[in-house]
């Protein structure tokens, strides 16, 4: 476990998120120094990312009045606000925040490949580019989608109110369900299992974790 702060913000790293990050990079078929070097790199880029995610909950939320605290895990982050007493609103923004984060970060690396980046004579800037386009306009994007405890579903339970988590999260099982069939019928086997997971929480309306992801 490693602990440092960014922003006056603690930041925890757990073990797990190490495994999952190597896991997902490819380490289960690395034989060679340069397929551990890919690895090495797409984890990097996966932390940095990760990081910049939860910041956007983090500093937005201390705006708000919050105490943030960040924990990186297995399933990717969390960020906690205990001293937040949000209205929905403020609520909305907070949990908006993240994902924003992660979409402005990779409207600089896509700015950044444009002006000569993946020319660089180090290939390896060029991997952790098209890593970094990756990670945070896809992720992000599907972070976004209405599925809780995904910040899209997060943020549709504010719009609709507490009143109505029941609807929020049948179409959170609804949407998981139908994704969790494409994906295994598309052999995403990882992607798969994750979502039949948030189609189980959210069938069972217990779609909630203690922090934004």
């Amino acid at each position: 476990m490693i602990r440092f702060s960014l922003f006056r913000i603690p930041i925890v790293v757990e073990g797990w998120f190490w495994l999952t990050c190597a896991f997902l990079g490819g380490a289960m078929s690395a034989s060679r120094p340069e397929d551990w070097i890919r690895v090495l790199v797409w984890t990097a880029v996966v932390l940095g990312s990760i990081i910049v995610h939860e910041l956007g909950h983090a500093l937005v939320g201390r705006h708000f009045g919050a105490d943030p605290a960040i924990r990186l895990h297995g399933l990717g982050g969390a960020t906690f606000l205990p001293e937040g007493r949000f209205s929905r609103k403020e609520n909305i923004l907070v949990t908006a925040a993240g994902p924003a984060a992660g979409l402005l970060l990779g409207v600089l690396i896509y700015a950044l490949v444009r002006v000569g980046l993946s020319d660089s004579p180090n290939p390896l800037l060029g991997l952790a580019a098209r890593y970094g386009l990756y990670i945070n306009f896809v992720w992000s994007l599907l972070n976004l989608l209405p599925i809780l405890p995904l910040d899209g579903g997060q943020i549709l339970r504010d719009v609709l109110g507490p009143r109505r988590k029941n609807l929020v999260c049948n179409i959170g099982f609804v949407l998981a369900a139908v994704l969790c069939v494409w994906a295994a019928l598309e052999g995403y086997v990882f992607g798969a299992v994750m979502l039949a997971m948030l189609a189980y929480q959210n069938f069972r309306k217990e779609a909630s974790i203690p922090g934004l992801g």
